[in-house]
Parts: structure tokens; sequence; C-alpha cells
């Protein structure tokens, strides 16, 4: 009989399969179950906003900047997106993302999805970002760092950058006045909360022309991921051994409706009907209640 670690390497296939015989997985975990998730606010200090999440042992940190903006009518909408996001994923992380290539793809994926997700006019209402109306708006720059990867990079990044940005603050701005900035171009500053800028110095005439705000999200994008196992069943939240056997599917919530992405393969619309969709919305409220205490800091 062959040792089960020669059978895991070699036969990764015929060793998971002899698990699902019995409806588990080879941790433990039935099809439908996720692994240990822990997620926390306040995780960098040199942040607008920022958040640390753990699933099983794929870990990630996300962090927003956000950056004063001018306005151009010569620029594609498109280049204008109010948040712009960037996924790091570090050689360490993962032995598969020491090739830089296949990291850069898969990163270059997860920004982009991202990109689509949370500007979504379901998600964001852009217009808390005005600072001056057709002139002046805030970006929100979204960096997600994988620092230790085992499986589900979607989820992973798609919950880490959403409660990052569900604990950005924008602060107060005000402009410099003529005679105290050292060129002609605008200079802004911003100002500590519930500042009296009567008595601040080197202000112009408009004094505040941005009054803080912690940021509104109009919904939340819930991530679900299955991966494909041997026998033609799907399990939620793979972790990367799983992920390796074949096709993966994401699915997202986003006001009201699923977008879907694949990768490695494709699922028939069977699956999506009688087996991924009830067990996708099935795992939204565990979700909704991990955003919602990390945000209460429980």
């Amino acid at each position: 009989r062959m040792d089960a670690v020669l059978l895991q390497r070699f036969y990764p296939e015929e060793y998971h399969r002899r698990f699902l015989k019995d409806g588990l997985r080879p941790d433990g975990r039935s099809l439908t179950q996720r692994r240990a998730t822990k997620l926390q606010r306040e995780a960098l200090s040199s942040t607008f906003g920022s958040s640390s999440l753990r699933i099983g042992e794929s870990s990630a940190v996300a962090g927003v900047i956000a950056e004063v903006t001018e306005a151009s009518p010569d620029l594609d909408p498109e280049s204008q997106r109010r948040i712009s996001t960037s996924v790091e994923l570090l050689p360490l992380s993962s032995q598969v993302f020491r090739d830089k290539h296949v990291a850069a793809g898969i990163s270059t994926f997860l920004a982009s999805v991202l990109n689509d997700i949370l500007n979504s006019p379901h998600v964001l209402d852009p217009s808390q970002l005005i600072i001056r109306e057709g002139e002046l708006f805030w970006t929100l720059k979204v960096h997600v760092t994988f620092l230790n990867f085992d499986g589900n990079a979607f989820d992973l990044c798609v919950l880490s950058a959403l409660a990052a940005l569900e604990d950005t603050s924008l602060p107060s701005l005000g402009q410099e006045s003529v005679a105290m900035s050292s060129s002609s171009a605008p200079h802004y500053v911003t100002l500590p909360p519930d500042v009296d800028v009567t008595k601040l110095k080197g202000l112009s005439p408009e004094g505040v022309i941005f009054q803080g705000i912690h940021l509104a999200l109009k919904s939340r994008p819930l991530p679900v991921t299955f991966a494909q196992l041997p026998g033609d069943v799907w399990a939620l939240d793979p972790n990367a051994a799983e992920e390796a056997l074949g096709a993966s599917v994401s699915l997202c919530l986003v006001g009201g409706k699923w977008l879907v992405y694949h990768r490695g393969g494709a699922a028939t619309a069977e699956h999506f009907l009688s087996e991924l969709m009830p067990t996708a919305r099935a795992a939204m409220p565990d979700l909704e209640q991990l955003l919602t205490n990390a945000q209460r800091g429980d």
C-alpha cells in the first residue's frame, strides 16, 4: 500500500478521491465548509484605511491611499476611476509566485477584477469623493499584498480590499494661500479633525475645501470561490492543492447580481443552477457577519 504522502504527491486525484468517498476533504472539511477566517481592520498605520485577512493558511494585508486628483475633460473616463487597485504577490508567499510571469498574470487578473467590482455603481458612490465639482476629487488607491498563499486568491483579494475601504476615512482638506505657496500650482494640506480654521495661518480665503468623511459603500460585494474536485464535485473555499486539480469558479454578488469568473476550465450552467448558486447564497450571512464583526472590532 502506497504511503499517503507519496500518494498525495504523485497521484493527487486518487488521494482526494479516497477522502471524497466519505464526503470529506483531506483537511477534514465538508464540501461546503470554509476554512477558519480572521479579519482585522486598522492593520497599517500609514494608510487612510487598512485590513489584514487570514483564510486558512492564506493571508494578505490591504491598504488604501487617497490622492487629490485634478479632473480633466481630455482624459478617458476609464482613467479617471475613483478607485484604482494593485495586487502584489510576494515570491515568499508561495512557490507558484516565484515565476514572475505566472505571478504577473495572476496579479493583473485580480487587480482588473477588483477594479470592476469596487468601481461598480452598486458599490461606490463617487459623489462623496468630490472635493470641488468638476475640478478636484479624491482617487483611492487600494493595494493588496499576499503574505502567504494556500489557495482562494479571489476571496482573499475582494474581502481584504473591501474591509480596507470600509475602514477608510478621508481628512478635511484646505488650500494654501498664494502667499504661502512656493509655486504657482495650488497646494493642498490635510487638516486635523475639529480644527478651528480661523486660527490656522497660511490657508486661502476659501478655508476648508473638503470636509472630512468616513467612506460609505452602497453595498458589500461578497465573493465565493469553488474548485472542481475528482468525481465532478465542487468544493467551497479551496486550498492550493484543491485548486491545482482542475477548474475553479469564483462568484461575486454585486448589487443583487452574480458576476462569474472562470479559471482553468468552465462549469456547465446546470452546476450553477443546481449546486453552486444555492451554496454561494448560503455562504453570504457568514461573510456579512465577518465584515460586521471586524467593523465593530470583535
